[in-house]
């Protein structure tokens, strides 16, 4: 198949990343020195570049130090790609939330056996947070807090890996949240509570057991409830993160 001459530019300075050349926090030539480089118009490399963006490779600052840098690594274009998938109906909404119970299902288990009490207490601090914003009424600081205890299990788990597949699932599961403006969240409190009681005596079992059971009420409510996701006026997951 022929590359567009722009994907010719994108998997240029991606390879470049991949062999070493380019690093987080490094700064590209401009629009004009790449365009000399590669031998090819201002406009190409111009598209290649909103494409890294795009993607997450790259960002753009403004200022006169400004210009396309390489980002930190993060799983926004995961997010991203995992959410138009189902919007595209190429993946159900139950075999996405079946995938996340599995991973969760696994990140308890290991944090039971990987995880310190400073990720423990970094669990307590959130769950403490999310019972404060229930408490005042503030939706979207409620369903932050409750997706950040996904990430913080995958911390605790020590798996970078397992915690950018969590929050690239949740994502989904937070814009359904902020939508729906569910009563009930206030029950995931102590069920969250009783799952760090469980991960802090190092009892897999009985974790995976009381992460099962938070899962299945949270999921069970998100399907019934989403049978028609278009209609529920989602916004997009930022591509800026």
């Amino acid at each position: 198949m022929t590359l567009r001459l722009f994907e010719e530019v994108y998997n240029s300075i991606r390879r470049e990343l991949m062999h070493g050349k380019l690093k987080p926090g490094d700064k590209l030539p401009s629009e004009r020195d790449l365009a000399a480089q590669l031998g090819v118009g201002r406009p190409v490399v111009r598209e290649a570049l909103r494409a890294l963006e795009n993607s997450g490779v790259l960002e753009f600052r403004k200022g006169t130090s400004g210009g396309a840098f390489i980002r930190e690594g993060d799983g926004r274009a995961v997010s991203r790609t995992v959410n138009d998938l189902v919007f595209l109906g190429r993946l159900s909404l139950d075999q996405l939330t079946e995938t996340r119970k599995c991973l969760l299902d696994q990140a308890v288990r290991l944090a039971c056996e990987r995880g310190t009490e400073e990720d423990f207490l970094a669990i307590e601090n959130n769950i403490e947070r999310m019972r404060l914003a229930l408490q005042a009424e503030d939706v979207e600081t409620s369903i932050s807090e409750i997706m950040q205890f996904y990430a913080l299990l995958g911390t605790a788990a020590k798996n970078d890996v397992l915690t950018v597949m969590i929050e690239s699932l949740s994502e989904v599961i937070a814009q359904i949240l902020l939508a729906l403006k569910p009563d009930y969240l206030t029950d995931l409190v102590s069920m969250r509570r009783e799952v760090l009681g469980q991960i802090r005596r190092r009892d897999s079992e009985a974790a995976s057991a009381a992460m099962n059971a938070h899962m299945s009420v949270l999921h069970d409510y998100i399907v019934a409830k989403s049978q028609n996701l278009h209609s529920l006026n989602l916004e997009p997951i930022n591509a800026k993160a």
